[in-house]
């Protein structure tokens, strides 16, 4: 396990694409008053002002990239960073171990410096087991591959003729995650176990809430 300690509160949440690990980290931000990562919110980003440069070249300094600039981004943008485009070019920049460690660090500083100054919700695939192995909670968020298709499909308006498209993708998506030599999607000893295959957004976050305040004692 790191080294690195947390100074303020964290809740680590990782899982599978469609799980539902990036709305429950929401609703629990909003309930405690807590700050929101989504770290792959971090990878996409950069894969953007990647694609926006123009000699194609990433100098991976504190300039490039900034927590600030990733809060105050337009609609825009936000709209663009959910692109195949920037989500194709996301995946492979992921695999670069420079990448990796240059995003930790921004996501470890927000750990420590939480906006707010309370504590944090992150979430992502490698949360728990190496961006912050000392979080005082950690959940892994699963659930069946073909209910995590449906949602998305919602999720993106599409109709169900879309359906076996989608849930290739996310099959594809989870073979490489588990699969990957950095830093694999993996449940941790200590992480609890959330499966939402047929719990709702509302019994998600009221299950978490109650395993969370097992962990915090003054939540």
């Amino acid at each position: 396990m790191s080294s690195f300690k947390n100074d303020k509160p964290v809740i680590a949440i990782d899982g599978t694409a469609g799980s539902g690990k990036g709305t429950l980290a929401k609703n629990l931000c909003k309930f405690l008053k807590f700050d929101h990562l989504d770290s792959g919110i971090l990878y996409r980003f950069l894969a953007y002002k990647f694609l926006k440069k123009a000699d194609k070249k990433i100098k991976l300094s504190p300039s490039f990239l900034t927590l600030a600039e990733i809060k105050n981004v337009s609609p825009d943008i936000k709209q663009e960073l959910r692109s195949d485009k920037v989500a194709v070019m996301a995946s492979k920049i992921a695999k670069k171990k420079n990448v990796r460690d240059f995003l930790i660090s921004l996501q470890r500083d927000f750990a420590n410096k939480p906006p707010g100054g309370i504590g944090s919700v992150i979430d992502g695939r490698d949360i728990a087991s190496k961006i912050i192995p000392n979080a005082e909670v950690k959940i892994y968020v699963d659930a069946e591959v073909e209910v995590r298709a449906i949602r998305r499909l919602k999720q993106m308006n599409l109709s169900k003729e879309n359906f076996l498209e989608i849930l290739n993708s996310i099959k594809d998506r989870d073979s490489k995650d588990k699969s990957r030599k950095e830093s694999p999607l993996i449940k941790t000893e200590e992480s609890i176990f959330l499966d939402t295959t047929q719990i709702d957004e509302k019994q998600t976050f009221e299950i978490a809430l109650k395993l969370i305040k097992k962990k915090i004692d003054y939540i």
